[in-house]
């Protein structure tokens, strides 16, 4: 729906990040278009949000306890080192909020994951993007290019490649500004920049448990770095930003890291077995690290391919701007719904 003559007009009328799309729940879809986990959560996590109702007439944790000492003890860091919100983006949302004024740089890709360069805008930031390599690998100069923050999502979004840690390291040494890793898909890669945080006290790494947690639902993020960054992110998010349903949740999927390995491994299994049937059949494929592929048709037609799918029921991403426009960004789904994604495509 277009906005309203209130609007500011440097937003323009086209403004907002388009979601992808939300299928009726039970009507025999197969939903491989936004990066959620093929398997639901870990069983102990209904008990504890069910659990967690009888106290839902008090406020949570302003500091998300006791998430947040959780995960400080699972990343082995100080409970002061971690900040949580509702959701990853909420997080990045902090970020851009807390070190960027109006009119400073936010320094990214092209691509990367589309709501950041709409959160610099919200906030009146100048967004510097930067082209990826043709092999999906990110540019030099984004760790060169002077600004008060930078991105690196690694692996990237929605190409799925992955820099490993030293590598991204040495891409970075002397930016400017503060640097986020969000690493909203490192489950799936081989390793995390987390251990890479003490020499750095300008770096920020952000996860999120919508992804290898299986708690999209539940909208859960947090971040990880100095002490000194996360208080400047604590005193620019919201009041109570974690619900207590979301906080008891997030706590259970947290313990049952065998759950946790359960998803990892089928999807990097997956992920393989659907890349190697695409690029069998002619298909482009980048090497992707992540929950998802970045494919390009025989042909190129992707935007075909993608309406051809929904006639099947079977939902992909297919971005039509920008440099990947010819290909689809698949979700690795379980073995029955990646089979069906393969015989749809006839591959």
């Amino acid at each position: 729906m277009a906005g309203s003559r209130f609007r500011r007009p440097s937003l323009g009328p086209d403004f907002g990040y388009a979601p992808g799309e939300q299928p009726p729940h039970g009507d025999g879809w197969v939903k491989l278009n936004t990066n959620e986990s093929p398997l639901p959560p870990s069983p102990a996590v209904a008990g504890a949000v069910a659990g967690s109702a009888a106290t839902l007439h008090r406020y949570p944790s302003p500091d998300g306890e006791p998430l947040r000492s959780a995960l400080a003890r699972y990343h082995g860091v100080d409970p002061q080192q971690v900040m949580v919100g509702n959701g990853a983006d909420e997080v990045l949302d902090c970020c851009i909020r807390a070190f960027c004024e109006p009119g400073s740089r936010l320094v990214l890709s092209r691509p990367t994951y589309a709501v950041l360069p709409i959160l610099g805008r919200i906030f009146g930031s100048e967004v510097v993007e930067l082209p990826v390599e043709e092999d999906g690998t990110l540019p030099a100069a984004l760790g060169t290019t002077a600004g008060a923050l930078r991105v690196a999502v690694n692996p990237n979004a929605p190409t799925g490649v992955w820099t490993p840690p030293d590598a991204l390291e040495e891409l970075l040494a002397g930016a400017s500004g503060v640097t986020v890793i969000d690493e909203a898909y490192s489950d799936f890669a081989p390793a995390s920049c987390l251990p890479l945080l003490g020499r750095h006290d300008d770096w920020l790494v952000v996860r999120t448990f919508s992804k290898a947690h299986a708690l999209a639902g539940l909208r859960v993020g947090y971040a990880v770095g100095d002490a000194r960054l996360i208080a400047d992110l604590g005193a620019v998010k919201d009041s109570y930003p974690v619900d207590r349903c979301a906080l008891a949740g997030a706590m259970a999927a947290l313990a049952d890291e065998a759950h946790h390995r359960a998803i990892v491994t089928l999807v990097r299994g997956e992920r393989d077995r659907v890349s190697a049937r695409l690029v069998g059949s002619g298909w482009s494929v980048l090497p992707s690290q992540a929950n998802f592929v970045l494919a390009r048709p025989p042909d190129g037609a992707a935007a075909e391919a993608a309406a051809r799918l929904r006639r099947e029921r079977i939902l992909v991403r297919h971005f039509g701007d920008g440099p990947h426009a010819d290909r689809l960004r698949i979700t690795i789904g379980s073995a029955a719904d990646n089979d069906r994604l393969l015989a749809a495509l006839a591959v």
